[in-house]
């Protein structure tokens, strides 16, 4: 039996710029994580406040999940990819005017569009890489394309423990408190600087990116059927309300989003805490987690292999409670 392509002809090029679309998700939410930090040192705000980096990003992608799907539906993929790499270039560089207004309201407009782009992005890939070549291998695609994500998540970090974490001042909230006005602007925006710097770099990459995928034909057959496919979006949603295991799996999925959120957004104020140091110093403990987690997820991969999925899940869930636990 002959065994089937792992995309159809023509379709390596594409699919591997659309790999490139899973890292740069992953660099984008990485390195916006700090940014709690960041922004709870230069505004002398309390971490509350300033988790609303988050809310403006994760809101972002709540929201714009649902038309993205309907971008797909009535265009293409390839469409929906277009317009999610738009919005999330517009969000990259409207970081240059947020610096220099020097606002956090202006700062939460452009994580929102970034964000919001690179749910249309993901909601749009995602199927894609499905539908770029036969049914049977389309798990071990999406596999792979997903095993990149970890890597733009090192990448993100990376980006903000060597450009934006080091070039924060020393200064604590009481002794800005204490400064001149001029004195505390020079050093706000010495910092946003820093903040920008890396924001409108990504910007020129989801350009690059996005003229590529413009220019590159990607037709496929699955897409077209994806186009042309009537659909009841009422009946689907009760058909997939009645599936246990989907209502389960998408309830599991949101815990498991929520807790790398927060894992991840309170590791450098946890570290600060527990540790004290810098923000750079604890930026590389943020480091090492995702160092782990890329590891710990091809480690897993190859477990699977020898132990029933559902039984190791529940191992690593009972070791993770366990260690939050000792942590606290």
């Amino acid at each position: 039996m002959t065994k089937p392509p792992f995309v159809h002809p023509g379709m390596s090029l594409p699919f591997a710029l659309l790999v490139t679309c899973f890292a740069a998700w992953g660099i984008a939410a990485n390195m916006t994580d700090p940014l709690v930090q960041v922004f709870s040192r230069i505004f002398s705000m309390s971490t509350l406040q300033a988790s609303l980096v988050q809310s403006a990003y994760y809101g972002a992608y709540f929201l714009l999940a649902l038309p993205a799907a309907f971008i797909n539906r009535r265009w293409s993929y390839r469409t929906g990819m277009l317009t999610g790499l738009g919005c999330a270039i517009l969000g990259a560089f409207l970081f240059y005017p947020a610096a220099q207004a020097m606002t956090f309201g202006f700062f939460l407009l452009a994580l929102f569009l970034l964000a919001g782009g690179l749910s249309i992005l993901e909601t749009s890939a995602n199927p894609f890489v499905m539908a770029m070549g036969p049914e049977a291998n389309g798990t071990r695609r999406l596999n792979l394309a997903q095993a990149f994500n970890p890597v733009g998540t090192n990448i993100g970090v990376f980006l903000a423990a060597t450009l934006i974490l080091p070039q924060l001042n020393v200064a604590g909230a009481a002794d800005r408190a204490a400064m001149a006005p001029d004195a505390l602007r020079a050093v706000q925006a010495a910092e946003l600087q820093a903040v920008m710097t890396p924001y409108v770099g990504f910007a020129f990459v989801l350009v690059a990116i996005w003229v590529a995928i413009a220019l590159i034909p990607m037709p496929t057959r699955a897409e077209r059927q994806a186009e042309t496919a009537p659909m009841d979006f009422r009946a689907t949603l009760r058909r997939l309300a009645g599936n246990r295991h989907y209502v389960f799996g998408v309830t599991a999925q949101f815990f498991n989003v929520a807790a790398q959120t927060c894992v991840w957004t309170f590791t450098i104020p946890y570290v600060l805490a527990a540790l004290g140091g810098t923000e750079a110093q604890a930026g590389w403990y943020l480091q090492a987690s995702l160092i782990l987690f890329l590891v710990a997820r091809f480690a897993m991969v190859g477990a699977m292999v020898v132990i029933r999925p559902a039984l190791l899940l529940a191992a690593m869930a009972v070791a993770g409670a366990g260690l939050a636990l000792f942590a606290a």
